[in-house]
């Protein structure tokens, strides 16, 4: 009879490991979807806000070159910005206010392209489970997106502000995609 109760142990074990590790496999496979927020980036003068949205890179290719995704068939609004202070981006001068940032897909012989809107952006986040298409809002700069390929991917959507002697670097990353703008302090 020890010796039945003995053999009988490990499968008991076993059967108790498969269930922790299911478990744990479910919570993993939930979490990106529970860990949406909304992240705040400073720099002097600035202010960035962002979800962090996971990488999709079926959907980027779409934005970046054409594909099937429907997410990536529409224009996104990715961040919210705050300026205290005037900046200039590729030379246009941005003055202090509240901008959104959208990217708009190829089309056509069109490339995917940066937008930057003047206007309060808060319905960008009113569901953080999607990305919300651009509110309307005046057009203060736009130009191609032109993205980086790295070789250091980031799970999820990443904005970052980098002060510098003379300004803030913009970097966005998705996936093993980089754009990098820099906005050059400036005056009215």
């Amino acid at each position: 009879m020890k010796r039945l109760l003995v053999a009988a142990a490990p499968v008991v074990s076993a059967a108790a490991v498969a269930i922790v590790l299911a478990t744990r496999a479910t919570a993993l496979a939930q979490a990106p979807a529970a860990a949406l927020s909304v992240h705040k980036e400073k720099a002097s003068g600035i202010e960035a806000e962002f979800v962090n949205y996971p990488w999709r890179p079926d959907v980027f290719q779409t934005m970046e070159s054409g594909g099937s995704a429907p997410e990536g068939q529409r224009s996104w609004a990715f961040a919210r910005l705050a300026m205290s202070s005037y900046f200039a981006i590729d030379g246009t001068v941005l003055p202090p206010g509240r901008y959104v940032l959208a990217l708009t897909p190829k089309t056509g012989s069109l490339p995917m392209t940066l937008e930057v809107r003047r206007g309060d952006g808060r319905e960008i986040f009113a569901d953080v489970t999607a990305m919300a298409p651009p509110p309307g809002g005046e057009t203060a700069y736009k130009s191609p997106a032109a993205f980086a390929t790295t070789s250091d991917p980031v799970p999820a959507l990443d904005v970052t502000l980098a002060r510098w002697s003379d300004g803030v670097t913009l970097t966005v990353r998705y996936g093993n995609r980089r754009l990098t703008k820099d906005l050059v302090r400036a005056g009215p």
